[in-house]
């Protein structure tokens, strides 16, 4: 539960934060996160069975926010979306934990989960360096 309600405040903060400071490729990454959020915690597999196999609809929502990314990284001159892709990509290949032979659920679980904070984590940065550009008087939007 603490796990959470810490990603939730984490997410909120930067994802309001790239809102409110980023350029065009921090906000439409920082709404397919939150969309991604909110519609993976609407198909999740009941709490018994989790991650006892893939979570294909969660797979689905997590290739979809790749797709995404990948749009912003082709369109943005920035190099960050790249390394979100990146992790994001690595999201996806975690999903192929259960055909691995002896992995745990909550193993496949956490997986699936721990690469979000970093990615939160370089948008935060990305959404800062972008602000602080416009401030400078850098005329940079991509």
């Amino acid at each position: 539960m603490i796990r959470q309600l810490l990603y939730g405040a984490l997410m909120w903060a930067v994802c309001l934060y790239a809102f409110f400071r980023g350029g065009w490729a921090e906000r439409v990454t920082a709404g397919g996160i939150l969309i991604a959020t909110y519609v993976t915690v609407l198909v999740l597999s009941p709490l018994a069975i989790r991650y006892q196999f893939v979570e294909l609809p969660v797979m689905a929502v997590d290739t979809v926010l790749l797709f995404v990314l990948v749009g912003i990284s082709l369109k943005s001159e920035k190099f960050w979306p790249l390394w979100l892709t990146a992790m994001q990509g690595l999201t996806i290949l975690s999903h192929l934990a259960p055909y691995v032979p002896h992995v745990l659920p909550w193993a496949y679980g956490n997986a699936v989960a721990v690469w979000i904070y970093p990615m939160l984590i370089v948008l935060g940065f990305a959404v800062h360096s972008h602000h602080r550009s416009r401030k400078a008087g850098g005329s940079f939007s991509g």
